[in-house]
């Protein structure tokens, strides 16, 4: 509840405002003169103090002064007759954030007490996020000065005190997951749990229970109450990555969750109210599977209140130097040396480069490099015997059966030759394909969505 500090000398005027506000659901405390008023500043959050510019000893100008001194963010209102304008606009200029004039009028009294607290509301949000921004946690690992990636931080600042559902999109390895841990370090919920999710590693009969939870009997081996992911992010966050992979029946539940705030564990017919924010992420085109009937257009809606979409690294090369040296900088420690440093050689080699894997697979690259290094200097050598390396399929695949040109392909692209060469050996079985690559069916059927694969017309 907002606290609101009325100083005036005169008794009546003092409980006259604080019926007023108090009637507006306002906290209000009372001070007959401008020293009692500071000492109750120093000790109380106060959002808006409302002073008369007569005081006895020292006037509501020299309040203004020492109280904006003591708290900066609390907006002062200055209390003044019609013919003191002068001096009101004069405390204006010194800090006031507005006048109210005598006789006092109910209505002048709450609309201007509420524009105070909005703009109070408006420097302690501001603070908040000035002091988090400032502390190495929030954007741990967030490296960058390209205009895109700039544009992503200015999304995330805005975004996270709001409290609303956020969809993060971009290729894999493109850092969704740091970016929805920054959005929840620097939001209100920074002190209660983070709880990422991976909506593809979780087998679709066991989704609802881990997500929900469940109670004793609701199916063969629930012996007990399990309290599901939602119920153990309370007050928190909960990061769905992968959103595309989540069967239809559970995002029928996910949308009502997301209607009503509330959830129901498997085998209960009573819901449970639950506090947290979503933030989900996707590395395949969500509205694409919704054409393909894959994706309700309603949770889709639901969870795209405000998108965050992440450029490929090759977007934004020009930051690769300096991930690079972030990355050398992070894991040097592995070669026992104090000192490592790329040759322009090997910094060239990384801007040439494609990055299919994005700042997941340049973090690999570094990595190696620090190991394969010899001393101090990490070359062109040791970077190109790296990022060249021939790609090894998968045990099960008959690699002579597999047509990969020698010219160098982007991970994607080899991944979609695997899959086409393995459902052409099985005449489009899915069943028999999915064990030729050493994947599920579900993960199978992943990949064939994620690179528009289709079956040809010639294929019965």
């Amino acid at each position: 509840m907002n606290k609101i500090l009325i100083v005036d000398d005169e008794k009546n005027q003092r409980e006259l405002l604080s019926y007023i506000l108090q009637k507006e659901s306002y906290n209000t405390l009372t001070s007959a003169t401008a020293e009692e008023a500071l000492k109750i500043l120093q000790n109380e959050e106060i959002d808006v103090l409302i002073t008369d510019l007569k005081l006895p000893k020292m006037d509501g100008i020299q309040l203004l002064k020492e109280a904006t001194q003591i708290s900066p963010e609390t907006s002062v209102v200055i209390i003044t007759g019609h013919g003191s304008i002068d001096s009101a606009v004069y405390a204006i200029k010194h800090g006031a954030f507005d006048y109210i004039t005598k006789p006092l009028k109910k209505e002048q009294v709450v609309l201007v007490t509420r524009k105070a607290i909005e703009r109070t509301n408006l420097l302690k949000e501001r603070k908040f996020l000035v002091s988090r921004i400032s502390s190495k946690e929030a954007f741990e690992g967030m490296i960058g000065e390209h205009p895109s990636f700039k544009n992503v931080i200015k999304l995330i600042l805005k975004i996270a005190p709001l409290d609303a559902t956020v969809l993060i999109t971009g290729e894999s390895g493109t850092g969704k997951e740091m970016v929805a841990r920054a959005i929840h370090n620097i939001s209100p919920r920074k002190n209660n749990p983070f709880i990422p999710v991976n909506c593809a590693a979780l087998p679709e009969n066991l989704i609802e229970s881990e997500l929900f939870g469940y109670l004793p009997g609701a199916f063969t081996g629930a012996m007990g109450r399990k309290k599901g992911i939602f119920e153990a992010a309370s007050g928190g966050t909960i990061f769905l990555d992968e959103i595309s992979e989540v069967p239809l029946q559970t995002q029928v539940k996910l949308l009502r969750f997301l209607q009503n705030k509330e959830i129901y564990p498997l085998g209960s017919t009573n819901p449970i109210h639950v506090d947290v924010r979503i933030i989900s992420a996707s590395n395949v085109d969500l509205e694409g599977r919704i054409k393909d009937g894959k994706f309700r257009a309603d949770l889709f809606y639901r969870l795209n209140i405000f998108s965050i979409k992440l450029p490929a690294l090759r977007e934004r090369s020009s930051d690769i130097p300096i991930l690079a040296n972030y990355f050398l900088d992070k894991y040097k420690h592995l070669a026992h040396v104090d000192n490592k440093f790329f040759t322009s050689g090997a910094i060239k080699l990384l801007l040439d480069y494609n990055w299919p894997g994005n700042i997941r697979e340049l973090e690999s690259v570094v990595q190696k490099a620090v190991i394969l290094s010899d001393n101090e200097v990490i070359d062109e050598h040791v970077i190109s015997s790296i990022i060249q390396t021939t790609f090894i399929p998968p045990p099960n695949v008959d690699d002579r059966e597999i047509k990969i040109t020698k010219e160098r392909k982007s991970l994607d692209e080899i991944e979609r030759d695997l899959i086409i060469d393995a459902m052409n050996k099985t005449g489009w079985n899915m069943s028999k394909a999915s064990k030729i690559l050493g994947i599920t069916y579900r993960t199978l059927q992943y990949r064939l969505g994620k690179y528009g694969i289709k079956k040809p017309n010639d294929i019965p």
